[in-house]
């Protein structure tokens, strides 16, 4: 059993698939591109640990229909079934798939999950000696990223304020209230302006050899299983060629009332991470704001939701655990979602209730 493993969280677009892969290339680690997810699809629909056998075969399938990944089940079910501990939890039961998810190579196993910052403190009761790596961005550029890459329909990119909103408000927190052991929190501009610096600071955190070498772009990948490319080969997306290029891309993408809808919701919390708000910053946007809330049902309740509490959200626009919205991150487009993977994972989640 492994009892130091690594989450990696925060908003999407915000530099995570970056960060992964740049640790993934240290040697002596396997820092997974989301695939197993055990917060979203276990943990999250509080299912119970005794539903173990359901969980590892949902897992096995889903991670097998989405991503090709082949898991060794009957050896999993044999190290939870075997474990130290004498008992079966969430903590073993992950820790069995994620090394049978690594070959059993034997490395210090970490997972990419977006949007689970809620969970950091789960993550650090369940591993008292793991490690959690908190992202943030400028929530502007996050905006226009999602605005342009996006399957969501309509308006609904903007909910990428509520949860940048609740990512960086949850940052403030956990910076005054966890451990400096437990957790890290960094922001991807200062990956970008100084990477050697700020890569030899994660791995002084996570207690690793810092090796420059390692992080050579040229040998970063992106991707989950069989989908897994240079990131420098697939897009400049998640690897920035040029610093320009990561920066300041709301200026050109965002319009004025998009722009100052973030801003007027954000402008605290950007100015905790030194954000400097856009000198046009004008909060009169009530007409194009009340549009928005006319069509757009998720936005209006993001916002009233604000309005009560306070806070953001941590939820993609649409479910990611339902199977029917599997089809659009999947490269086979013509399996049917009513076998396998999504039949196990729904009778999973219906037995649980």
């Amino acid at each position: 059993m492994l009892d130091n493993p690594i989450l990696i969280t925060g908003v999407y677009r915000s530099g995570t698939t970056m960060l992964t892969g740049f640790l993934d290339t240290h040697e002596n680690l396997e820092i997974d591109h989301p695939s197993v997810q055990y917060f979203r699809y276990i943990i999250k629909k509080n299912i119970s640990p005794n539903h173990y056998k359901d969980i590892v075969h949902s897992i096995a399938e889903r991670v097998n229909f989405r991503y090709q990944i082949k898991l060794n089940t009957s050896r999993i079910l044999s190290e939870i079934e075997n474990n130290p501990e004498g008992e079966v939890s969430h903590k073993i039961i992950y820790d069995c798939v994620m090394r049978g998810r690594n070959n059993y190579s034997g490395k210090r196993w970490g997972e990419k999950t977006l949007l689970e910052w809620t969970n950091i403190p789960t993550f650090i009761d369940m591993y008292p000696s793991g490690k959690t790596i908190h992202i943030v961005r400028d929530p502007r550029d996050v905006l226009a990223s999602y605005k342009n890459m996006t399957y969501e329909t309509k308006d609904k990119y903007l909910d990428a304020i509520f949860n940048c909103l609740d990512s960086m408000s949850h940052g403030i927190k956990y910076s005054s209230t966890l451990s400096k052991s437990d957790y890290y929190l960094v922001k991807f501009e200062d990956i970008i302006n100084n990477k050697m610096e700020e890569l030899e600071k994660i791995c002084r955190y996570l207690d690793i050899e810092f090796n420059e070498a390692n992080y050579d772009q040229d040998n970063v990948k992106e991707g989950v299983g069989s989908g897994t490319v240079n990131l420098t080969v697939k897009s400049q997306s998640s690897f920035p060629s040029s610093k320009s290029k990561s920066f300041k891309r709301w200026h050109t993408s965002l319009s004025s009332d998009e722009l100052n809808l973030a801003e007027g919701l954000l402008s605290n919390v950007m100015k905790h991470f030194d954000y400097k708000l856009s000198d046009n910053f004008n909060d009169n946007h009530l007409d194009w704001l009340l549009s928005i809330f006319k069509d757009n049902e998720l936005i209006n309740k993001r916002f009233i939701h604000y309005l009560q509490t306070g806070e953001g959200a941590e939820e993609f626009p649409s479910d990611a655990t339902n199977p029917k919205n599997w089809a659009s991150a999947t490269a086979d487009q013509g399996k049917e979602l009513n076998k396998g993977a999504a039949n196990m994972y729904k009778k999973l989640f219906k037995d649980s209730q």
